[in-house]
């Protein structure tokens, strides 16, 4: 992978966002979360965020005020709107999306409420809606993944999670 020992490093909580104006090596651990990884290489600046649900109005419905990134539908919107304060535009930018795992596995059956599969709609949904195109992905499955990007090339590493006997291992 490299050596990234001067590099700053930050682990995404569930929920959260990061702009990475200066290189940064963003870990997280995604389940039926979806992470998108937005670079701009020419700037060397890049965003991710860790939305845990698919959808945000319902819960703007009833007066309350989510956080931004625990919704994919507000965490695309507002990475987008610190890019484009930065002059970056949606053309520039290398997208990358990863998670939406069915959920966590019950005997031989990923979970029934499909999560993961409802958060990886709402994200094709609205990058399509900005005329994105994902240039890499890895979704899907009943398996967790660990997560690393480096915000300032858009590289991504990925570990897939494979749960024996209560120990994840690789």
């Amino acid at each position: 992978m490299g050596d990234f020992d001067n590099v700053p490093k930050v682990f995404l909580q569930t929920g959260d966002c990061y702009l990475g104006v200066r290189p940064t090596l963003v870990t997280t651990v995604l389940g039926s979360c979806v992470a998108v990884t937005m670079c701009a290489p020419h700037r060397l600046v890049g965003a991710i965020c860790h939305a845990f649900l698919p959808d945000s109005t319902k819960f703007s419905a009833r007066g309350k005020d989510p956080q931004v990134c625990r919704f994919v539908d507000t965490a695309v919107e507002g990475m987008l709107a610190s890019l484009m304060r930065l002059k970056i535009s949606p053309d520039d930018l290398v997208v990358k999306v990863f998670g939406g795992a069915a959920g966590i596995m019950n005997g031989n059956r990923c979970n029934l409420y499909d999560i993961g599969g409802r958060n990886l709609h709402a994200v094709q949904e609205r990058l399509a809606s900005y005329g994105i195109r994902v240039t890499r992905s890895a979704t899907g499955g009943c398996q967790g993944r660990k997560l690393l990007f480096l915000t300032h090339t858009g590289d991504v590493w990925i570990k897939t999670l494979h749960k024996s006997n209560g120990e994840n291992r690789s």
